[in-house]
């Protein structure tokens, strides 16, 4: 009786364990990187709908840049608004253009907002050298933020993981590379 106790004890701490390490699992730019770096002409840009029409301006901009995420991409950004920030992906090889990561849906203006609020750091990080990106908006709790970390496909962003953290209180900057 007393060795199936300690069993049980012993199989809990090892279950308890195991979660603690896991939830402490942050995703790393190193992790996704990106083997080959394009250094091509730039593709003109496609304006494929109305909701890119309305940024043209900010689009064919970016277009003309030379790549600033996961080898062959450039995303650019633009305001919309006190502590807002609305972005756009750009695939400089083919010209198409993709919504930015998080819940943006729709059309016009909230397909391309991507964050916003009072935060620590910037609102996206990401590098030309990886597929992962990493975005932080103003949490529900005025003294936290929600960090989302997302992986491109070449096609969509998936969420990997969001967690919530405390702030420091620092002014927020738009991006950090």
């Amino acid at each position: 009786m007393y060795a199936e106790g300690a069993m049980r004890l012993l199989l809990c701490a090892a279950a308890v364990m195991a979660c603690l390490i896991g939830s402490d699992s942050i995703p790393k730019f190193d992790n996704f990187r990106v083997v080959t770096q394009w250094d091509g002409p730039n593709a003109p840009i496609k304006l494929a709908g109305r909701s890119e029409r309305m940024f043209r301006t900010q689009l064919s901009r970016g277009a003309k840049e030379r790549p600033n995420f996961a080898g062959h991409y450039h995303f650019v950004f633009w305001g919309c608004g006190s502590l807002c920030e609305a972005a756009a992906l750009i695939d400089l090889k083919t010209g198409d253009v993709h919504p930015p990561p998080g819940p943006s849906a729709g059309t016009g203006w909230a397909r391309w907002i991507f964050a916003g609020g009072l935060i620590d750091g910037s609102y996206m990080e990401m590098r030309l050298d990886s597929r992962l990106v990493v975005v932080r908006q103003q949490a529900k709790d005025p003294g936290s933020q929600d960090v989302s970390y997302y992986e491109w496909s070449g096609s969509t962003f998936r969420l990997l993981t969001r967690r919530v953290e405390k702030k420091s209180n620092r002014p927020a900057s738009s991006v950090s590379k």
